[in-house]
């Protein structure tokens, strides 16, 4: 997203112990996470802190409030909820749950260090839940990125190696760690985990996530060329395609590949978003303001909702046209709060 990275984590969400004997939702928190799953998090927000007056179920409707600050992008108080949801277990919730409530609502805690910049924090959660339980990879994952965060390197590296080790054919798992580090400044040891599955051949690998690692390794003829007869049919090689074409700074060719989508491509947010991307490469910004409120209506309750707004506003702001790109900046941070890019686009757009 712009490309925003979000820290991406697996929430081992007790299904085990929940099924059949959780806590009915109340319809204020009923309401409260059908705003959340539609994405509506301003509304969401007040809707778990109206359940949260209500007095019912107070450690699910912090969670539930801490979840929708994360995605507002407003961690400091998304902390807050999470450690109110900790101390708002009851004796029941503690039995019915068998502490993994507690252990996913400490994942958020942690993820929410990480984007507040306490990875040291996180990292002490961490350390208490895989002295807990040593074998979920997924732990180790996140206490790596933590420490990536943090700067320690060689140590991320360590709890990686731990991760990747309980399934060494899990490249999905690998690529993740390798996005990770690059993104915290350790390209190159991510690249070296990658390195290692193409020279293995990655034998019975999916081609669309070779495709991911080469283009991740910048091999971009490399992921072209394996995945051209796919992209026609499927979307996640057309847009892996795509993406290769701009970075060999092709938009032609870019172009081409959405294009063949016909009518399809008006139901994908993400590849409305590539195409708004060329127009904005091209200067067209009037065609990627249009191509961007698409996008919005085709990302309706999906991750790409965020996104869409953000690149729509934008684009209107290089079209020149700022009154529109105040008002619908102004809409963007009704939702993603936290947002300091789009603040300070705000800031920009106050002087025109």
């Amino acid at each position: 997203m712009r490309n925003k990275l979000f820290l991406a984590f697996t929430v081992c969400m007790v299904a085990a112990a929940l099924i059949g004997c959780s806590p009915k939702d109340t319809d204020t928190m009923a309401k409260a996470q059908s705003a959340l799953d539609e994405g509506d998090l301003e509304n969401a927000v007040a809707l778990y802190d109206a359940a949260i007056e209500e007095g019912k179920q107070l450690q699910a409707c912090y969670r539930g409030k801490g979840i929708a600050l994360m995605e507002k992008m407003e961690y400091k108080s998304a902390e807050e909820a999470f450690i109110k949801a900790l101390d708002s277990a009851t004796f029941i919730e503690e039995k019915l749950y068998r502490d993994g409530m507690s252990e996913d609502i400490r994942r958020y805690l942690a993820s929410c260090y990480i984007h507040s910049d306490e990875p040291e924090n996180a990292i002490l959660i961490y350390d208490a839940l895989i002295d807990k339980n040593d074998e979920n990879a997924l732990l180790f994952m996140e206490r790596g990125t933590a420490k990536a965060a943090a700067g320690d390197l060689d140590s991320a590296k360590a709890d990686f190696d731990k991760a990747i080790n309980m399934d060494r054919m899990n490249y999905e798992r690998i690529l993740e760690i390798a996005q990770t580090l690059e993104k915290y400044g350790g390209k190159k040891i991510g690249k070296g985990y990658l390195d290692g599955v193409t020279a293995s051949g990655g034998i019975n690998m999916d081609p669309v996530l070779k495709g991911k690692i080469l283009y991740f390794l910048e091999d971009y003829k490399g992921a072209v060329e394996l995945l051209s007869s796919h992209a026609a049919q499927d979307e996640r090689a057309a847009l892996i395609v795509c993406r290769c074409h701009i970075a060999l700074d092709d938009t032609a060719a870019a172009k081409e590949v959405i294009e063949s989508f016909g009518t399809r491509a008006d139901t994908s947010a993400e590849m409305l978003n590539l195409l708004g991307s060329i127009y904005m490469k091209q200067k067209k910004y009037a065609d990627a303001a249009e191509t961007f409120e698409r996008a919005v209506t085709a990302a309706k309750g999906t991750p790409e909702l965020q996104t869409s707004m953000f690149n729509r506003a934008a684009a209107y702001e290089y079209a020149g046209d700022f009154e529109k790109a105040k008002e619908l900046f102004i809409d963007y941070l009704n939702q993603y709060s936290g947002d300091e890019d789009a603040r300070r686009e705000m800031v920009f757009l106050k002087t025109r």
